[in-house]
């Protein structure tokens, strides 16, 4: 059991990153309330779970934003809890770690961050890239039944 709690950056990612790598025969279940933070913590996330492959699940248990909509996404078995919430919206990219000495090589490095972060989500969605992107600039809000709709997610609260 990993719990993702509170803004995503490196040290977060890492946290969990060292935690998914300890072997274990069992599911992987990481329980998800974060506004969002780092896109690239949330890529190096998703790698991890992506890799983990079946034994992943992810859960929602306040708020999956941002970035966080990735890492729920993730997982092989994704569920939402029924009052959890979902929130579209675009992420910081921190470049802060890197050195560049040149503005448009920074700003190109965001874009293409960004880029990989939209194709890896639209890897789960059901909608176009187009209304991806819409509700993303829009900051949308969606309910658990409509994360599920939506394609984040699978289903709504837990079967134990």
């Amino acid at each position: 059991m990993i719990f993702l709690r509170g803004r995503l950056d490196d040290a977060l990612a890492s946290s969990l990153v060292a935690q998914l790598l300890v072997p274990t025969a069992d599911s992987v279940d990481v329980y998800i309330d974060s506004p969002g933070g780092s896109i690239a913590a949330a890529l190096t996330i998703y790698d991890m779970l992506r890799s983990v492959g079946a034994r992943s699940s992810t859960v929602c248990i306040g708020t999956a934003g941002g970035a966080a909509v990735l890492v729920l996404a993730a997982g092989a078995r994704r569920t939402v809890m029924p009052n959890a919430r979902i929130h579209l919206t675009d992420d910081v990219v921190d470049l802060t770690s890197s050195r560049f000495d040149n503005p448009e090589v920074e700003a190109e490095e965001a874009r293409r961050a960004t880029a990989r972060w939209r194709t890896a989500l639209l890897r789960h969605v059901t909608q176009s890239p187009e209304q991806l992107t819409a509700d993303m600039a829009a900051g949308r809000w969606l309910s658990a039944e409509e994360a599920v709709a939506y394609g984040i997610v699978d289903r709504v609260g837990l079967s134990r």
